[in-house]
């Protein structure tokens, strides 16, 4: 939320987003904004913002359990092949004994 004031400081907001809701929805932000200090189009800035992150978060996780799952197929994989390999010598003793 902090990058939000930080970049209001060095830049001005001049686009206008045009968002229909309800009185009732409304007037709900708008206590929620005041109660925190804000104006209504700030809190909506810093509530974008914040969603933003999170998606962005959200994302970069994603990618590491992507990249973590291709790890452990990779690891039983290998697993499995040595398992394979120890029956298989298993096996091959049990034949050659007497």
């Amino acid at each position: 939320m902090h990058d939000c004031a930080t970049k209001r400081a060095s830049e001005r907001a001049t686009e206008r987003v045009v968002v229909l809701m309800t009185p009732k929805e409304k007037s709900t932000y708008a206590d929620r904004a005041s109660s925190m200090g804000l104006s209504l189009g700030q809190f909506f800035r810093e509530a974008g913002a914040a969603y933003a992150s999170r998606n962005a978060d959200s994302r970069a996780e994603e990618e590491a359990l992507d990249a973590a799952l291709s790890q452990l197929e990779h690891s039983t994989s290998r697993a499995e092949q040595a398992l394979d390999a120890a029956l298989a010598e298993v096996r091959a003793a049990l034949q050659a004994a007497p």
